[in-house]
């Protein structure tokens, strides 16, 4: 027998497909390759017999293109068969990526005529030494838009391919490579030796990694991807609630984002109903509300990447009308502007009146007003003595109605004494107020009297309020009073010790000092004034004292 190197071209040529059986050749050789099956077609072209079967091979990286058999092939590799039938198309089972050692034997004999005769054989086997990945499971956490390198270093690879594939999170598989082949050319994937890089990481790339090899049993290392991305908030609730009064209403947010987000609750404008600046928690829940729970609240979802996420709700609250007056009492002289304010609210928005004594206003010297908000005001112009007296505002709506009174008058306001509680001298003190009257002050009461304190109270320091009565300390203070001295004074007198007005205008000072006062002593003492229109009420009860002798 002799041996011949291996054809260079032709039908039998290892660098394209195996050769055909049977086929003649002049010398003899063997050799060894090794193929890929990327994928294996189960359809009958026309222009095949039907017992004709179709693989694709690949070697080297590349599609060499179709190999095309008549006789039954056992795949002994991951135990795959290829099987030929009569009258039907050969079915062949998924064995993407499996590997074949395909051995061709050929022997040659020269016979006496010098005739050649050959002596075909193919058959199937597997490496002897096993791959073994080198690198070893990792979780790798990376930002939207960020790149990451998935390693898969294999020891004794051989001819061996490494196949890389993607499992979703949702577990749909994808195969990324087999080999230096691309078969999802849209992913931002990219191979370099064994590793893998992905660019431009999107949320959707989470998941797990799969370097695996076809061996028997196949080898396999497992990576994690975990992307991370900054948290988006979206409302569950409607943007803009009604409620009752009295009724209560949750406000409730979602986020999206990894890793998780933690959501807290603001209002607009100021604090929460609960008086917290902020609360955490994908809902918060106003029981009990009224008006004072309206406005804009603001869920804000942050993880830590980004700029935090928000979105606002709206609370509006349907409640009966409700009457706030700025003065209940105005204070006001002839042939001046007065304005009696009421502030109204409600929703549905209540409708506002005015009347005094159960009858509409003139509407000559007084107009209604309002400010497009809550402020409702009649104003008085030229006030003249009949104008004074008591005035109504009256809100109504579909939920209710309510009314409020105001007074128009041309009394004093009550006085508020300035005088420092400390007397300098011993046996008396001089005692200072002020008070507001549009018209002239003709008279005013003072009232004072002793305050007799226990032996064990004098001996504490003196730190009265100017305008209140000393506070008890441990029940020690024990004090009795004497009948009040009323001084009625007018502010015309020029006799006596009054000192009166010390100003004129709405605001006057006035003064009185007192006589014959007990040194060391303590008194207290109240004060009213009087215009044409009559008497303004006490002032708030003032204490004071004098030297030591």
């Amino acid at each position: 027998m002799a041996t011949r190197p291996p054809p260079s071209a032709g039908v039998g040529n290892m660098d394209t497909f195996p050769p055909a059986p049977n086929q003649k050749r002049r010398g003899g050789w063997q050799q060894t390759t090794t193929w890929i099956l990327v994928r294996a077609e189960n359809s009958c072209p026309q222009n095949r017999r039907k017992s004709q079967s179709v693989i694709h091979l690949e070697r080297g990286g590349g599609v060499d293109g179709c190999y095309e058999r008549n006789f039954e092939r056992e795949l002994r590799e991951n135990h795959l068969k290829e099987k030929t039938g009569i009258g039907e198309c050969p079915i062949a089972k998924p064995f993407v990526g499996s590997q074949v050692a395909y051995d061709d034997h050929y022997e040659y004999d020269e016979d006496p005529t010098g005739e050649e005769v050959s002596d075909y054989d193919e058959e199937y086997t597997t490496p002897d030494v096993l791959p073994v990945f080198t690198s070893k499971e990792q979780h790798f956490s990376v930002e939207v838009g960020g790149d990451i390198t998935f390693p898969c270093q294999v020891e004794n690879q051989g001819a061996h391919v490494v196949m890389f594939k993607h499992i979703h999170p949702d577990g749909e598989h994808r195969l990324l490579f087999v080999g230096g082949m691309a078969l999802k050319q849209t992913l931002k994937l990219t191979k370099d030796g064994n590793s893998f890089k992905l660019s431009g990481v999107r949320r959707n790339h989470a998941g797990s990694y799969v370097c695996r090899i076809e061996t028997s049993p196949a080898i396999e290392v497992t990576h994690t991807l975990d992307v991370q991305y900054p948290a988006k908030v979206r409302r569950v609730s409607q943007e803009v609630q009604q409620v009752v009064q009295g009724s209560s209403v949750t406000l409730e947010c979602r986020a999206d984002g990894n890793p998780p987000a933690a959501i807290s609750w603001s209002r607009q404008h100021g604090h929460l109903p609960s008086g917290a600046q902020s609360e955490e928690g994908l809902s918060i829940t106003l029981g009990d509300v009224d008006r004072h729970v309206e406005g804009t609240y603001i869920c804000t979802a942050s993880n830590g990447l980004g700029r935090p996420s928000s979105a606002s709700m709206t609370i509006k609250v349907k409640y009966p009308p409700e009457i706030i007056t700025e003065q209940v009492i105005l204070h006001t002289g002839e042939g001046d502007e007065a304005k009696l304010v009421c502030i109204v609210h409600g929703s549905p928005t209540p409708t506002v009146t005015w009347t005094r004594g159960g009858h509409a206003i003139n509407t000559d010297r007084h107009i209604s007003s309002h400010d497009g908000l809550h402020r409702h005001a009649l104003t008085v112009k030229h006030v003249k003595d009949d104008d004074f007296g008591d005035y109504t505002c009256t809100a109504t709506s579909p939920l209710g109605r309510t009314n409020s009174s105001l007074r128009l008058t041309g009394l004093p306001r009550t006085s508020r004494l300035t005088s420092s509680p400390a007397g300098g001298e011993k046996s008396s003190y001089t005692l200072t107020w002020e008070t507001e009257s549009y018209t002239p002050v003709i008279m005013y009461r003072l009232q004072y009297r002793k305050l007799n304190v226990s032996q064990e109270a004098s001996s504490l320091p003196r730190q009265f309020p100017r305008a209140h009565p000393p506070a008890r300390q441990d029940n020690r203070v024990s004090q009795t009073t004497g009948p009040w001295n009323i001084k009625l004074h007018s502010t015309g007198s020029t006799t006596g010790p009054a000192v009166a007005p010390l100003s004129s205008g709405p605001v006057q000072y006035m003064s009185h000092a007192i006589t014959h006062l007990e040194p060391a002593t303590d008194y207290e003492a109240t004060v009213a004034v009087e215009n044409k229109f009559g008497w303004s009420s006490d002032s708030q009860i003032f204490h004071f004292y004098t030297r030591k002798g």
